[in-house]
């Protein structure tokens, strides 16, 4: 860790050229890997606040100096292969490694149409976007970064306690500034019909569009349920969308198994240019011969989720202390849980142990099986995709 500014300033001479706090240059053609890997853990942990807020802003502008860009889904490329699909991988806090072994694998394959969503709240835009251009630096990525950032779900009685429409504004404005030039608002069925929870979203929007944000509007559910769609719920999703369509309209997966007109009825009502299917975890995408083509037309995007913590903690590699210490800290501040076990525990507090323990889940690097393993479930996962 940089002791002082004055220490960090002293390394960062050595391998940057800086004017005003921007990038203007690399001291060597590219940035060591392990000085990148020191700026992205100093971004993160750095006990200095305002060590941590210039080293996010030096890694963006050496990303941007790199040409690698920040942008928005308005601009994006689908992979050609993959039927016009892009992959969305949702990260939660410790998305520097595993952002670079998607990357990587990535890069090897040729894919270039990856979105990364902001999968934990508790973890600021500035952190998220700053650690993705250290992970792109690293990775000598070359093409576009497609960065999103996530807000609970629009309704007031599903808002986390502590949380309002106008906090959630804060964090869109948040995540503009951070250079996220995406973002998912997400609402219910129930919320489509509830005025108070309707005029909300609809004001977020406008706010989104004035921020110059790509929104994909998830509609958490609807159900399997044909009788779901009733033409009330139709309609307040026109009512909603037609001054500002969201760029894509996000379903849960079980829609990609929906009839071709249930599907072309909700895309209709929202103006979203394609459909997402989101909430999908690598298992149903492996699962049978060839995913990929099985996927909808209109299915413009497919989110997958991969349970992070839980497959990390419980990894033979990871070390048997933290993973003790980990626990303990979990059932000692969860009254009740005690008759979880260890995996099913992680898999429901996930991101209470990552508020704690973020140091601990940090480096893969020490777990060289675990990087294999997660390899080669992304090759087979493009793969199934059609994305290699």
């Amino acid at each position: 860790m940089f002791r002082d500014l004055d220490d960090m300033r002293q390394s960062l001479a050595q391998i940057l050229l800086l004017e005003e706090g921007r990038v203007t240059g690399f001291r060597t053609d590219e940035l060591p890997p392990g000085a990148v890997d020191a700026l992205a853990r100093n971004a993160v942990f750095n006990p200095d606040a305002t060590i941590r807020t210039q080293l996010r802003q030096i890694l963006r502008s050496a990303a941007a100096w790199k040409g690698i860009r920040l942008a928005s889904l308005e601009t994006a490329v689908p992979h050609e292969s993959g039927g016009g699909v892009l992959l969305a991988v949702r990260l939660g806090g410790h998305c520097y490694d595993l952002a670079r072994l998607v990357l990587r694998s990535a890069r090897q394959r040729g894919v270039s149409g990856l979105v990364f969503e902001q999968g934990w709240a508790g973890q600021s835009p500035w952190e998220f976007s700053a650690l993705l251009a250290a992970a792109a630096l690293r990775e000598n990525w070359q093409t576009p970064l497609y960065l999103r950032c996530g807000l609970p779900p629009l309704a007031s009685d599903l808002l986390p306690a502590g949380v309002d429409a106008e906090s959630l504004g804060d964090r869109l404005a948040t995540a503009a500034g951070a250079e996220l030039g995406n973002a998912v608002l997400r609402i219910s069925p129930a919320g489509l019909l509830r005025p108070r929870s309707h005029g909300e979203l609809r004001a977020l929007l406008q706010q989104a569009a004035d921020l110059g944000l790509a929104v994909s509007l998830r509609v958490a559910e609807p159900d399997g349920r044909a009788d779901a769609d009733t033409p009330e719920l139709l309609a307040a999703l026109h009512r909603l969308t037609r001054e500002h369509a969201p760029l894509l309209l996000t379903l849960d997966g079980a829609a990609r198994n929906w009839p071709e007109e249930r599907m072309a009825a909700w895309l209709t009502a929202s103006g979203a240019r394609g459909l997402a299917l989101s909430g999908l975890c690598p298992p149903e995408l492996l699962d049978g011969a060839a995913p990929g083509a099985d996927l909808p037309a209109p299915v413009r995007e497919v989110r997958v989720e991969f349970d992070w913590a839980a497959r990390i903690v419980m990894h033979p590699e990871f070390l048997a202390e933290h993973r003790r210490e980990l626990l303990g800290w979990l059932r000692g501040h969860r009254p009740g849980i005690l008759p979880l076990g260890d995996e099913h525990l992680l898999h429901t507090f996930e991101y209470q142990a990552l508020g704690h323990f973020e140091f601990e889940l940090w480096d893969l690097d020490r777990m060289p099986s675990f990087r294999a393993e997660f390899m080669d479930m992304l090759g087979r996962l493009y793969a199934a995709l059609n994305l290699s």
